[in-house]
């Protein structure tokens, strides 16, 4: 009897070392596969991140690019602004910086004729006055002083 119990107790043995062999054995696949996915999950990762990166310099490239028209735009903007504003300050500055600057041919024609006129009439006036001084006053036709018209 004792050799049965010895066989049944190899047969045991044998039987739990094989478990413990396929359980090893499987263990080592579940830890080959949990490895091999962890690889593929950090790949995933790192793909994944590279492409946030990508998107990311992308966004900026854009960014750069409406700042650098923005910045175009804005400067148009002020030229234009500043030559409109310019154009219209000398036009409202032309008008004082010409009575600044002396009279036109024109002016000092037209003075020139109207001084011409007056010494005109001051010439006839002081005539009328020596007459009347001469002449008394009822001898003189009435529209014999007048001013001429014209001014």
């Amino acid at each position: 009897m004792a050799k049965v119990k010895k066989k049944a107790a190899k047969k045991v043995l044998s039987s739990i070392q094989s478990g413990i062999k396929k359980l090893q054995r499987d263990g080592e696949a579940l830890i080959g596969r949990a490895r091999k996915e962890v690889a593929r999950l950090s790949n995933e990762q790192k793909r994944t991140l590279d492409r946030v990166i990508k998107e990311a310099k992308k966004l900026r490239s854009d960014v750069e690019k409406s700042v650098e028209q923005t910045s175009k735009t804005l400067e148009s903007r002020a030229k234009r602004v500043l030559s409109t504003l310019e154009k219209d300050v000398e036009k409202r500055i032309e008008p004082v910086v010409s009575r600044l600057v002396g009279p036109s041919r024109q002016e000092v024609r037209n003075l020139t004729r109207r001084v011409h006129e007056l010494e005109q009439l001051v010439k006839q006036h002081s005539h009328a006055e020596t007459l009347t001084v001469a002449t008394p006053p009822s001898e003189l036709p009435p529209d014999a002083v007048g001013v001429p018209s014209g001014d």
